[in-house]
């Protein structure tokens, strides 16, 4: 397929604004913590991807964010349609909000579903998958101990102080229970995708003769 340059410009233009807008917010807001959140950081490093025609900054948040923001659909779905609280997560999109931050908080909708549309735009080529798993693991590394030393509690950027669900406890284990939790999510994103060969250049499945 060849790819429309001009509509790829646009969506890393649109990621690029969209995560610049948040975290611009969120520092007028006086709120800077909120600039290491995963989704703030992956509209920027999505952009990026798209405007240089680098799929490997792509797969990598893709990695970072999917699963979570699974939960976050699931939740905000649950609420909407029963006005109970499952995880809790997206209990502040129902109270009294800026609408700037409205607005900002709608990436969980779209990031998904334009993020795998932008790795299909732009194919990762061959070998190029294990590079974003590299990447995507040290990232999550880097932002939790920059959140975790760095950020507030009160605010709880990445779910690095306390747990974000009621099933994971915070204990003296949290840490260690964080790393594995969100590393797992890394992987099983890596491994649905990396199997899916309209995401990467040439891949062609073998075939039993």
């Amino acid at each position: 397929m060849k790819i429309n340059n001009s509509f790829v410009d646009i969506l890393g233009l649109f990621f690029f604004a969209y995560g610049a807008f948040a975290m611009s917010f969120a520092v007028f807001r006086g709120k800077p913590d909120w600039v290491l959140w995963f989704c703030y950081v992956g509209m920027i490093l999505i952009g990026l991807g798209l405007l240089f025609r680098q799929p490997v900054l792509i797969a990598s948040q893709l990695n970072l964010v999917v699963i979570p923001l699974i939960f976050w659909l699931v939740d905000f779905g649950y609420l909407a349609t029963t006005g109970k609280t499952l995880y809790g997560i997206t209990n502040y999109f129902f109270s009294e909000l800026l609408w700037p931050a409205r607005l900002i908080s709608l990436e969980h909708f779209f990031l998904v579903p334009l993020g795998f549309l932008t790795l299909y735009l732009v194919k990762l080529k061959r070998g190029q998958g294990k590079v974003s798993l590299i990447i995507s693991l040290a990232e999550a590394a880097g932002l939790y101990f920059l959140s975790r030393f760095f950020t507030s509690v009160n605010y709880n950027v990445n779910c690095v102080h306390t747990s974000c669900f009621p099933s994971v406890p915070t204990d003296t284990w949290y840490p260690w229970r964080w790393f594995m939790i969100v590393y797992l999510m890394i992987l099983i994103t890596h491994l649905i995708y990396f199997k899916m060969p309209f995401f990467e250049k040439n891949k062609v499945r073998s075939k039993k003769w």
